[in-house]
């Protein structure tokens, strides 16, 4: 079966919608930066080894540049995302390259231009060039709490080296939003539409919390593509059937959310109801109670239960 691209990566390509998951997570909620701020980044400049255009396959990425700055935001291609425990060294690789094709360009450019002698000239780097800072985000959405290294040291092996010489020992730290595991207080300083998506995703299983979502996260009324993406996300085409459209061509979902649950837990005790009369048909025709398991895919100990 192929890999599911994440709805996630269509909602923050767009430019409004990045410039509010940077706002909530690089500002802390501060309005920083506006939609015409973002722009797509030049992926000649990305920096993609062969090895990194394979991990493409399981995490995807998005370029974009800001003002004076180039950010990269890793979200995983699949809807069951896994922990990267390679992962500093993997972004430390492609920063480095982006670093290294930035100043490939200017060096082209010398050699065109032919503007360089002496040293300048051997660097083909002069000492006024700069070179654009990348910034590399991994927005982790995974049931598992990440628990690979954040460091690269964590990554070393420095049992053996002494004291002494681990500060000359390079560290590269990373930065993960672990969604599912972020307090609902830092959830809170992203942008309404977004905080609202991102607590849909972290409390996808949990049904009392959704319910309470509107007060969880202080936004209700969302926009035709959050809603898209959260039906995506948490595949459940059913979502448009329980909407409420409110002024302004917004969305109110915290019904929509009552109604849905609802009529899951309405289905889910009629399919109860159903099994248990399979259970008891099969026990009065003499079947043991390990078949009636296996035949129904369900554990004895359920089997006996119902009996009981």
């Amino acid at each position: 079966m192929g890999k599911k691209e994440n709805p996630l990566l269509t909602y923050y390509n767009r430019e409004e919608r990045f410039a509010q998951l940077m706002n909530g997570w690089l500002f802390r909620g501060k309005p920083y930066l506006k939609a015409e701020d973002i722009g797509e980044a030049d992926r000649r400049m990305e920096g993609k080894s062969r090895k990194s255009r394979e991990y493409r396959g399981r995490y995807r990425d998005l370029f974009k540049r800001l003002k004076h700055v180039m950010i990269r935001l890793y979200i995983g291609t699949e809807l069951m995302e896994y922990v990267d425990y390679a992962m500093p060294l993997r972004i430390m690789d492609s920063d480095t390259l982006s670093y290294l094709h930035q100043k490939k360009a200017v060096s082209k450019r010398h050699l065109e231009q032919k503007d360089l002698e002496k040293d300048e000239y051997l660097s083909r780097f002069s000492k006024k060039d700069k070179l654009l800072p990348v910034i590399t985000l991994v927005l982790y959405c995974g049931e598992k709490p990440w628990d690979g290294a954040v460091h690269l040291h964590e990554m070393l092996d420095l049992q053996g080296v002494p004291e002494e010489l681990r500060e000359y020992v390079e560290d590269y730290s990373i930065h993960i939003l672990d969604i599912r595991r972020t307090a609902d207080e830092r959830l809170r300083e992203f942008p309404p539409e977004v905080c609202f998506l991102l607590m849909c995703i972290k409390y996808a299983e949990d049904e009392e919390a959704l319910l309470r979502l509107r007060e969880l996260s202080g936004c209700s009324d969302i926009s035709e593509d959050t809603m898209e993406t959260i039906k995506e996300y948490l595949e459940t085409p059913e979502f448009l059937e329980y909407r409420d459209t409110v002024e302004g061509g917004k969305i109110n979902m915290a019904s929509g959310f009552r109604r849905l649950l609802e009529e899951k837990r309405r289905e889910g005790r009629e399919e109860g109801i159903e099994w248990a009369k399979q259970v008891f048909k099969m026990s009065r025709e003499g079947v043991p109670g390990k078949q009636i398991a296996e035949k129904l895919d369900v554990s004895e100990e359920q089997v006996r239960k119902i009996l009981e």
